[in-house]
């Protein structure tokens, strides 16, 4: 066999939505949870089911360090397993604010915390395994976000406009163009400081009709009292409409706030978080992987670039990935196979096709593609997304 249909586990976490599944795929919510994420890929934390002739076996089991299905040059350029990790997102509410490492950062907090002895499972765990996690975006529904440092004097404005008279000194961090130093400042306001700028900054932001401020509001709404509510003050907040896609490098700061989306990343859960969580939080750690730099509204969304054979990518920085989005109703030649893929049904139907056998996928469904396939075609309606790398 050389393509194979996946079984993929859902993660319950409580940022998640008890329908977007259901309504987008038909995937029933038996146990009544949230379902924030189905995973598709070889991670060991949750991988994917491989459907074989004989027994399903583990992703993981099935690929890691089989250059016949990852692919030799895969395994040279990327390492032993599947180098990208592949998702459905589904946000009723916020996620946390977050940021991922860069590489080298992985390396060594996973080493270190190995050395301490912390349990890879453990609440207070950060790096949950050595890689970096620069991530992709592809919006199912509108999906609303925060993504990436405003331009300094939009910051300046917006906390001005409050007249927080605690915020008057550190303001001038940002117009000298020390927006580290400002953030450090925010993110380690202790007890009494703290909450009393989230109180002045709540107060105003109840009758304001300015959209981040607005924002601030609806946050503290899900997380009151969180130094995290003004990040909107500090960050981009933007809203996807389906079939736009924006990418995040490693060391970006960001946030989800709400929709469905599909999710592609180097294939890590390495995720330091700020505030707007339940789970662990470690500011000192978030500050080490931050990228201080801004961005314009205008760069946050990918520009697509349409191929031949009714396929249109979202090009990125990074190799670990390729995304893009193929209609197969204009997909008449067939698609050649360089290293490992997984195909995603999105919409309608269509069926994956080799030589020698085939697989139907319906929305929701999902196939992985071995390096040694060589070629397949696509036959079918609606909307098909495609999950590989770049050698």
């Amino acid at each position: 066999m050389t393509i194979f249909r996946l079984e993929n586990p859902i993660q319950h976490y409580d940022w998640g939505s008890q329908n977007a599944m259901n309504q987008l795929f038909g995937i029933t919510n038996e146990s009544g949870q949230p379902m924030a994420e189905l995973w598709m890929g070889a991670h060991p934390k949750a991988p994917s089911v491989a459907l074989t002739s004989g027994q399903p076996i583990a992703l993981n089991n099935l690929v890691d360090g089989q250059a016949e299905h990852l692919g030799e040059g895969s395994q040279d350029k990327f390492g032993q397993t599947l180098p990208f990790l592949f998702k459905v997102l589904a946000a009723a509410k916020p996620l946390s604010i977050q940021s991922h490492p860069n590489k080298q950062q992985a390396l060594e907090g996973f080493a270190h915390e190995n050395h301490l002895g912390v349990p890879l499972d453990a609440f207070n765990r950060n790096y949950r395994d050595d890689n970096h996690k620069p991530e992709l975006v592809y919006a199912l529904t509108p999906f609303r976000a925060m993504n990436g440092f405003r331009p300094l004097e939009e910051m300046q404005s917006l906390f001005a406009m409050a007249s927080i008279q605690s915020l008057v000194e550190p303001l001038q961090w940002l117009a000298d163009g020390n927006l580290k130093t400002f953030y450090e400042h925010l993110m380690t306001l202790q007890d009494e400081s703290r909450d009393q700028l989230v109180a002045s900054a709540m107060k105003f932001a109840e009758t304001s009709n300015h959209p981040a401020w607005q924002e601030v509001a609806r946050l503290n709404q899900f997380y009151p009292g969180d130094i995290g509510i003004l990040s909107p003050l500090l960050l981009n907040v933007i809203e996807l409409t389906p079939g736009e896609a924006m990418f995040l490098k490693a060391g970006t700061l960001h946030a989800y706030l709400e929709g469905t989306a599909l999710e592609i990343m180097a294939c890590s859960d390495n995720v330091l978080r700020g505030g707007l969580t339940s789970k662990h939080v470690d500011v000192p750690e978030l500050l080490k992987t931050i990228e201080f730099d801004t961005i314009q509204m205008s760069e946050l969304c990918l520009k697509p670039e349409a191929e031949l054979n009714g396929e249109t990518r979202f090009m990125t920085s990074v190799d670990d990935f390729l995304f893009s989005v193929v209609e197969p109703a204009k997909a008449l030649e067939a698609f050649s196979v360089n290293a490992a893929e997984i195909l995603f049904c999105v919409e309608g139907n269509q069926v994956i096709e080799t030589a020698d056998e085939s697989i139907e996928l319906s929305p929701g469904q999902s196939c992985f593609i071995s390096a040694n396939t060589g070629q397949y075609k696509v036959k079918g309606s609606g909307r098909l997304a495609r999950a590989t790398s770049i050698l």
